[in-house]
């Protein structure tokens, strides 16, 4: 089956794109003194963002209370993430991390109807393990597992959905090793059976083109802190407007509320768009953060993000494979996200011996996580390796 968890977009010529690339990296001050690769734990910093962050403190400082002025950002970067994923700011609501969101989405379902959960052994732990708790309200809850390739194939999901489903739970991207799930195929599998389906895009928003309606996506949950160059604190939710009649959360608060400042007492109005899906107070140093980051993605353009990014991923693979390095993530670029995963002995150790080096990464399943942006260059990867040159012992 043909990967299509991405939008065709125009050939871009990626190697004629490195000056407007080293003109991007000059944003980020980190690369003065360190080569950044964990962009799948956070994104570089920009100047951009130091420069609303203190924006956030002045307003402070200049109102006392900036509520009404924060509340410019907050609906701003409502409107940015729906033209990033071509949906509706009524579709879009702002939460506090992925598990939160999604427990407000569990919270909307009485399980003894349609009991069924279906998830994926690439699910990131904290999704799985809501959906597990899930259980004690009578859920029923599956896993499906990637084939003996470690592919995750829209076909492995039929056997686990039927009609007691009531969600099928993917995420885009594999955190481990950087798998990139063909979303359009699974939401398929769910749809035919009558399944909603849920996709958290934690570890791929921002890196490639993304249109929910033309995937199949019912309800997608994603952070600012990675690809989008925000800061931790703020998770995006696409709820699919369809279902606003449909789902009613009871974890609730007064940004889901129909109008958050009658601060009524007496009743429950939820919002009757996707703001339902909010609860307390948002999180206002961040989203002011997130704006500055999405504004500045945008301004690339994330056609061009996405070519230099399957760019870089490529050529870091080839790299790997002339030194004899094992790469972890799969080398079919349809099948893989801006994550590069190399296999290693001991992946704590070696993550340690990049980071004395000056070069940022995370690891996984003892896998050496390297996580690609449009500031990194091929003179990143020649670091790389040279670097685990030196820590060969500690490689697979």
């Amino acid at each position: 089956m043909t990967n299509t968890s991405t939008l065709a977009a125009p050939a871009i010529d990626a190697e004629a794109l490195l000056p407007e690339v080293l003109a991007f990296r000059r944003r980020f001050p980190i690369f003065q003194s360190k080569v950044h690769l964990a962009n799948n734990a956070m994104a570089a910093v920009s100047d951009s963002l130091e420069a609303a962050h203190r924006q956030f403190l002045e307003d402070r400082l200049a109102h006392g209370a900036s509520w009404e002025v924060a509340q410019v950002q907050h609906d701003r970067l409502k409107a940015q993430f729906a033209t990033l994923i071509g949906a509706k700011p009524s579709e879009i609501a702002l939460c506090y991390g992925a598990t939160q969101a999604l427990g407000v989405f569990a919270s909307c379902f009485d399980y003894r109807t349609r009991p069924g959960i279906v998830f994926d052994d690439y699910s990131f732990p904290s999704v799985a393990q809501l959906w597990h708790a899930q259980t004690r309200r009578g859920a029923k809850v599956t896993r499906v597992a990637p084939g003996a390739d470690g592919l995750l194939l829209p076909e492995h999901f039929v056997p686990a959905v039927d009609e007691t489903t009531a969600f099928v739970s993917s995420a885009h991207v594999c955190y481990k090793n950087g798998h990139r799930l063909d979303v359009a195929g699974t939401a398929k599998v769910a749809h035919d059976a009558g399944a909603l389906f849920v996709l958290d895009d934690y570890q791929g928003c921002g890196s490639r083109l993304m249109d929910v309606r033309a995937q199949g996506v019912d309800v997608l949950v994603a952070g600012t802190v990675k690809y989008l160059l925000g800061s931790p604190g703020v998770t995006l939710m696409y709820v699919k407007e369809e279902l606003h009649d449909q789902l009613h959360p009871t974890l609730t608060g007064w940004f889901g509320q129909q109008d958050p400042h009658a601060m009524r007492i007496d009743a429950h109005v939820e919002a009757p768009d996707a703001s339902k899906f909010q609860c307390g107070t948002p999180a206002l140093g961040p989203i002011y953060d997130s704006v500055a980051g999405l504004d500045l993605l945008l301004s690339v353009g994330i056609d061009k993000v996405s070519a230099w990014m399957d760019h870089l991923t490529a050529r870091l693979i080839a790299r790997l494979d002339e030194e004899g390095f094992l790469p972890a993530t799969p080398r079919d670029p349809a099948r893989r996200g801006p994550q590069v995963g190399i296999r290693a002995k001991d992946g704590a150790a070696a993550v340690a011996a990049l980071a004395k080096r000056g070069i940022t990464s995370t690891q996984r399943d003892n896998n050496v996580r390297t996580a690609w942006h449009f500031y990194n260059t091929p003179d990143d990867i020649e670091a790389l390796i040279a670097a685990l040159h030196d820590i060969r012992p500690l490689m697979a």
